[in-house]
């Protein structure tokens, strides 16, 4: 089944489904003539910055983390308004980006990157793999003016201290994407999950509903741990939110496999 249908899918469940509490660390803070929103949670000395684009760029999120000498971006954007909202947001921390990194192979998520003036990322292997070898016949496909990242460094699970800040990467597979690089910012209490979580967005849905779920309740019982979670697709959200997810999975997918078999 394409993306496409299953965007279609999923939007035969409606809205009622996404429903419950939504979760921000405050109002937006995005400049007035912005059409995304800007959204900082900073907690235990540490500020990340989450860029939403707005629907007309499927609501992706690129979450900016402040380090002691730079800015380590998560994610690029979709399309090019909202990637150029997010470079000029950037210019406004006045400190450089030092590192780009790209959770998933999902071109949702770094179709932008060129157009927020990165052109060099950091990647699991999957998703590297798949960028470096795939990237630009998905570009040439979708008939998007833009190019692929250049993958210049592969993430693998572990700790890592980047200016200060200590970030914990860990490769979850099989739920959203075939791979997602989530990142764990311990001194925030801040888990970067992106398209493992999506916060009252429809899901683009995947086979993988079993795992997916399996991955959601995991988060939920490290909400001491983690209470605050930055998804792939809207708003900051909280490990208490994220029943609404399960329950918008588990209803999906007895027509999921209906209509594309296990």
């Amino acid at each position: 089944m394409s993306q496409i249908d299953r965007r279609s899918l999923v939007a035969l469940f409606g809205t009622s489904l996404l429903a419950g509490p939504a979760f921000a660390q405050s109002a937006s803070v995005a400049p007035a003539d912005f059409k995304g929103k800007v959204f900082v949670t900073e907690r235990g000395g540490v500020r990340i910055h989450t860029y939403m684009a707005d629907p007309s760029g499927a609501m992706v999120t690129s979450h900016i983390v402040e380090t002691q000498n730079g800015l380590v971006l998560v994610d690029g954007q979709f399309v090019a308004p909202a990637a150029q909202e997010l470079k000029r947001y950037m210019a406004s921390l006045g400190k450089p980006v030092t590192r780009a990194i790209l959770s998933h192979a999902h071109p949702d998520h770094w179709f932008g990157f060129n157009h927020a003036g990165i052109s060099a990322v950091h990647a699991g292997p999957i998703t590297g793999k798949f960028v470096s070898e795939r990237g630009a016949a998905v570009v040439a496909e979708r008939k998007v003016e833009t190019k692929a990242p250049t993958i210049v460094d592969t993430i693998s699970a572990g700790e890592e201290t980047i200016g200060g800040v200590v970030f914990r990467f860990r490769p979850v597979l099989d739920t959203e994407a075939p791979e997602i690089m989530t990142i764990e910012l311990p001194q925030a209490g801040v888990l970067i999950a992106q398209d493992i979580v999506y916060n009252k967005v429809h899901a683009v849905v995947s086979r993988q509903i079993d795992q997916w779920v399996g991955a959601l309740k995991a988060m939920e019982t490290r909400a001491g741990e983690v209470p605050v979670i930055l998804p792939g697709h809207g708003e900051p959200t909280a490990p208490a939110n994220l029943a609404s997810l399960v329950k918008y999975l588990e209803a999906v997918k007895p027509l999921l496999m209906a209509n594309i078999g296990k």
